[in-house]
C-alpha cells in the first residue's frame, strides 16, 4: 500500500473511532465529505463542522521509521541507534505535542477552512512510548491552552487519543 493510501486508511479509521466515541455520548456524527483540507466535513447532531487529524510522534526519526516501514513506495528508515535514547522524555514530548498543535493553528490552509466553516475539531494521535493521552491531558493541558490562547479560535474542541486504542480524551 502506498503512503498516501495508508494516510487515507488511517484517517478513515480515526473518523470511525471518533464516530463511535461520539455515539457513546449520544451524538450522531455523519461524514459528509473529505476535501483535504480539512480531513473531513461532518455533522454532529445535524450541525456542520469539520475535523483535522494529526499525529504527535515522540521523534521525527520514529515517525519516519513507522511510516516508511508500512509503505510499499518508501524505503524503510529505522530509528538510528544513536537516536534510541532520550534524556528528559516528558519534557521532550511536551514540546513536541505543543508544537504539533500550534502548527495546526498557524497553518494557512486551516485558516482558510476556519474562515469558511468556523471553528472545528482537532484530533491528535499520540505516538509516545513514555506516556499516553489520558496522562497528557492532565500534565499538558495548561501549557497547550497557554500556547494557543491568543490565536484565532480555529478549534473549539481538541482531543488526544492513543493510536493503539483510539480512546479519545478531551483537551479543549
Amino acid at each position: 500500500m502506498k503512503r498516501s493510501e495508508i494516510k487515507s486508511v488511517h484517517e478513515d479509521s480515526v473518523l470511525d473511532s471518533f464516530k463511535k466515541h461520539s455515539a457513546s455520548l449520544n451524538n450522531n456524527v455523519v461524514v459528509l465529505s473529505k476535501p483535504e483540507p480539512p480531513d473531513a466535513i461532518i455533522t454532529i447532531n445535524g450541525n456542520t463542522t469539520w475535523i483535522e487529524i494529526t499525529d504527535a510522534f515522540f521523534s521525527r526519526e520514529l515517525a519516519e521509521s513507522i511510516t516508511t516501514h508500512i509503505a510499499d513506495d518508501k524505503t524503510h528508515n529505522p530509528v538510528p541507534k544513536e537516536k534510541r535514547f532520550s534524556i528528559e522524555p516528558d519534557e521532550h514530548f511536551s514540546t513536541v505535542l505543543e508544537n504539533v498543535i500550534v502548527k495546526k493553528y498557524d497553518k494557512v490552509s486551516i485558516g482558510n477552512v476556519y474562515k469558511q466553516y468556523g471553528s472545528g475539531i482537532l484530533l491528535v494521535g499520540i505516538i509516545n512510548p513514555f506516556s499516553d493521552a489520558s496522562e497528557l491531558i492532565s500534565t499538558e493541558k495548561q501549557r497547550i491552552l497557554e500556547a494557543v490562547k491568543l490565536k484565532e479560535k480555529r478549534f473549539n474542541e481538541i482531543y488526544l487519543y492513543n493510536v493503539n486504542d483510539h480512546i479519545f480524551h478531551k483537551l479543549l
